[in-house]
């Protein structure tokens, strides 16, 4: 296998051809904006464009961006970019900047979790729906537990619409919310699903005798919320929250971030900013964790970010029928599965994620709309691979607990080895950690020969990444693990303007 070292050889030598065979250098690179930007434009002449912008590392992506008239909403630091607003008629010419590397739609942000299956409106104890909570021995976490291993000082980092008050998340004294870093400076979550997923993680069942456990009892969680209270976000409210996340990487040893939702404009893993900077926390030490989507088997159904991203976990659903043994699961109609735009088969991995119970958000927006999903009074039913993503972190939590010099792509490897099949749909896989944790060796980290998204490239040295002939290029050849990611260095991000509240322990 080549070394890092010899790559700039070979990018040389493929420049040299272009040159040979044109008679001239090589032609300037195009415009660097996502069509979803130009339709956008399009859409509402005389308007502003919400948009990412991206630029060379060597230059300052808000005088960019002011330089054609648009206003800075927030800067993003971890993937040198800004937020901004941007004149429909200055797009064209903020494209045409060499100094701009990739121009995304600011778009907004969909949680992946279901009221119900199809009717929104339908009541918990219809056939088929009754309220499950026994996820944990369905990926054979209670076998864990019996070690006395429950996640105890691992962090999990959730990143979504806040994480409500609980007797769930304080055990023996000690609130296990270690942190809170809030988009708006509110505290609490008004719109419930951030609060579920961590139920999820590592919620300990005290208000329920115990019986409705999360998969890891004891992790201790870091709340990033991003969504509002309608749950509302933007991929650049996500990437500002990674950006906290890998800031605060060492303080509260976070070893998984949870990410269960999706963008809305589909995009290519090697351009998008938000699979730019979840790389970015996995080349640095972070497992993500990402919902797969509800749209089933939809064209497009893997084709956003961040699940559409080869080096993240990507999450698809079970129904576990209530049972706590995986034989009988089946998977839901809306669980998303398919190819990404760029090749890749996703879901990694399937967990639980129909009705499942969780720490209920009082009072939040989701309690409103399903009322027949509420649980006694502190917990609450819901249904999506958002709910299974939750599964998933606790899971690994648990791997990190038993292996913490394992790297994240060395712990998805060992996930996706050890699950079982399903008898019904050998493709689909389910974790089963007690398998994964008893693995004496960490597996071979098959992410190693993927290229990296474009903008990470150009960080680590490559230059002008998005004009190689990848085609050309034996990616497997060239190590990417021998990337020094950790030189990558960008301003950090200035929380000032951006109005994020500080972190409170």
């Amino acid at each position: 296998m080549a070394h890092w070292f010899k790559a700039p050889i070979l990018f040389a030598l493929l420049a040299f051809a272009a040159f040979a065979l044109t008679g001239s250098a090589a032609p300037a690179r195009p415009s660097r904006a996502h069509h979803a930007v130009l339709q956008y434009r399009d859409n509402h002449p005389g308007g502003a464009v919400p948009v990412i912008v991206q630029t060379d590392p060597a230059s300052d992506p808000a005088s960019v961006v002011a330089a054609v008239g648009g206003v800075i909403r927030s800067e993003l630091g971890i993937i040198h970019g800004v937020t901004a607003d941007v004149p429909s008629d200055r797009i064209a010419a903020l494209a045409a900047n060499r100094d701009v590397t990739w121009i995304s739609l600011d778009s907004g942000i969909s949680a992946t979790e279901r009221g119900d299956d199809g009717g929104r409106s339908a009541p918990i104890g219809d056939e088929g729906s009754s309220p499950s909570s026994v996820f944990p021995q369905e990926v054979r976490a209670d076998r864990v537990w019996r070690n006395g291993d429950l996640g105890q000082g691992v962090g999990v980092a959730v990143v979504d619409t806040g994480i409500a008050a609980s007797d769930d998340f304080v055990t023996l004294g000690k609130n296990r919310v270690v942190a809170r870093v809030s988009r708006d400076g509110s505290t609490g979550d008004g719109y419930g699903h951030g609060t579920h997923v961590a139920g999820l993680i590592g919620g300990d069942g005290s208000l329920s005798s115990y019986r409705n456990v999360g998969v890891a009892p004891l992790v201790n969680l870091v709340d990033v919320k991003v969504g509002a209270s309608d749950g509302s976000a933007s991929v650049g409210d996500v990437i500002a929250g990674l950006q906290f996340v890998l800031e605060n990487q060492a303080a509260y040893n976070i070893r998984v971030v949870n990410l269960s939702l999706r963008s809305d404009t589909a995009q290519s893993y090697t351009t998008d900013p938000l699979d730019a900077a979840v790389e970015l926390l996995a080349f640095r030490g972070i497992l993500v964790v990402v919902a797969a989507g509800n749209t089933g088997t939809d064209a497009d159904a893997v084709s956003y970010a961040p699940a559409n991203d080869p080096f993240v976990l990507s999450i698809g659903a079970v129904d576990d029928r209530t049972t706590p043994d995986f034989m009988d699961d089946t998977v839901p109609a809306w669980s998303s599965r398919g190819v990404t735009q760029d090749g890749f088969a996703k879901p990694d991995l399937y967990v639980p994620g129909r009705h499942l119970i969780s720490v209920l958000s009082p009072n939040s927006a989701l309690a409103a709309e399903f009322p027949a999903n509420v649980v006694g009074s502190s917990y609450f039913m819901l249904s999506g691979t958002s709910m299974a993503a939750g599964v998933a972190s606790g899971t690994a939590a648990l791997v990190f607990q038993a292996h913490p010099d394992w790297t994240p792509g060395q712990v998805k490897a060992a996930l996706m080895l050890t699950a079982a099949p399903l008898p019904t749909s050998p493709t689909t896989r389910i974790a089963q950690v007690d398998r994964t944790i008893s693995l004496k060796n960490a597996p071979i980290d098959t992410t190693l020969d993927i290229k990296p998204n474009f903008q990470l490239l150009e960080a680590a040295g490559v230059s002008n990444s998005q004009d190689i002939a990848w085609d050309k290029i034996s990616w497997g050849k060239i190590s990417w693990g021998s990337i020094s990611w950790s030189k990558i260095s960008w301003s950090k991000i200035s929380w000032s303007k951006i109005s994020w509240g500080d972190v409170q322990d």
